[in-house]
C-alpha cells in the first residue's frame, strides 16, 4: 500500500477535491487514489474511516491525517514537494497564498448558482452578484498574470497551488460561458490545455454517463 493516500469524490461534481490531486499529478507524486460517491445514503459511512469530517478530500500519509483541501496543499507541499506547492519569493508566497484563500472562502454565488460539472455545457446569465464575482476573479487571474507570470503561462509563471484553485473555476466557466477580458481567457485555456485538468473532465464526463446508464435501466424496470 502507498504511503500517501488521497480521498475524493465524484469528479465531475468536487471541485474542491481536483485542488489537491491536480497538485500531486503536476509534481509526478505517486499516491494511492481512493474515490468515494458523494451524496449516496452509504456516502458517511464509506468516509468514516478516512475523514473525521466526513467530507471530501482527505489525505492519509503514514500517521499523518489532513483534511480540508487548503490544509492539504499546505501539507503536500511542506512535507512532500519541499516547499515546491508555491512560488519562489516572500512576495509572490503571499499573493498566491491570498488569492487561494479567496477562492476557498470567498464567492458564494460562484458555488452556488454555477456548481461544477464536467459534463455541463450550457450559457447561463449570471445574476449581478455573480456578475461581480466573475469580475473579481478576471481581475485576479489578469492581475496576476501581468504582475508574476513572466516566466510561464500560469498565474505565477510556473504552476503552483493557486492554480490548483482555479482550476475548477475555468472548468465552471467554460460549462456555464463566462465573459472574461482576453487576459482572463487565455488563462481560462491554459488550465483547460492541462492535460492532467482534461484527464480529470474526461473522467467526470465518463462517471455521468454511467450515471445516466444506471438511472436508465432503473427507469425501465416494471
Amino acid at each position: 500500500m502507498n504511503d500517501l493516500r488521497l480521498v475524493i469524490g465524484n469528479k465531475n461534481y468536487s471541485s474542491w477535491s481536483l485542488a489537491p490531486w491536480l497538485l500531486l499529478n503536476m509534481h509526478d507524486v505517486e499516491f494511492e487514489e481512493i474515490q468515494v460517491a458523494l451524496y449516496q445514503d452509504n456516502t458517511a459511512e464509506k468516509l468514516g474511516p478516512y475523514s473525521p469530517s466526513l467530507k471530501v478530500p482527505v489525505v492519509q500519509h503514514h500517521d499523518v491525517t489532513v483534511w480540508d483541501s487548503l490544509s492539504i496543499c499546505e501539507y503536500l507541499s511542506e512535507e512532500v514537494l519541499l516547499g515546491a506547492g508555491w512560488p519562489a519569493g516572500a512576495k509572490r508566497r503571499a499573493t498566491a497564498r491570498s488569492v487561494s484563500a479567496e477562492m476557498h472562502s470567498e464567492f458564494p454565488n460562484l458555488k452556488r448558482d454555477w456548481p461544477m460539472n464536467c459534463s455541463a455545457k450550457v450559457a447561463m446569465k449570471p445574476s449581478d452578484a455573480l456578475r461581480d464575482e466573475i469580475a473579481r476573479i478576471d481581475a485576479i487571474w489578469s492581475c496576476c498574470r501581468r504582475r508574476y507570470g513572466e516566466n510561464g503561462h500560469y498565474l505565477f509563471g510556473r504552476f503552483s497551488i493557486a492554480d490548483c484553485y482555479m482550476a475548477s473555476v475555468a472548468i465552471v466557466f467554460e460549462s456555464y460561458g463566462a465573459e472574461l477580458s482576453a487576459e482572463a481567457n487565455a488563462y481560462k485555456e491554459t488550465l483547460l490545455d492541462n492535460p492532467f485538468v482534461q484527464k480529470w473532465i474526461l473522467a467526470g464526463q465518463q462517471e455521468e454517463r454511467e450515471a445516466q446508464g444506471e438511472r436508465i435501466k432503473l427507469t425501465s424496470v416494471g
